[in-house]
């Protein structure tokens, strides 16, 4: 059997081997999981939701606007009844 001293030495050493190796594969992109093909639907959704956005923005936009004239023309209105 090994002597305890073994295995506080031992441990340690492989601990820090093993983080060494994990921060390897890290940076190496070994932990990617985005095959070429999900990149091109992840791609593709960013896109969609990008094109939502200004369709949203647009929609927006004009939604200020009427609510900008009514505005006005009630204001109109109330200045005639006066």
């Amino acid at each position: 059997m090994f002597h305890i001293g073994f295995w506080f030495v031992l441990m340690p050493l492989a601990v820090v081997m093993g983080i060494i190796i994990l921060v390897a594969k890290l940076f190496s992109g070994a932990f990617s999981r985005n095959e070429p093909e999900e990149r091109v639907d992840e791609t593709r959704m960013i896109q969609e939701m990008y094109n939502s956005m200004n369709n949203l923005e647009q929609r927006m936009d004009v939604l200020e606007t009427l609510l900008i004239e009514q505005d006005r023309r009630e204001g109109e209105k109330s200045n005639e009844r006066t």
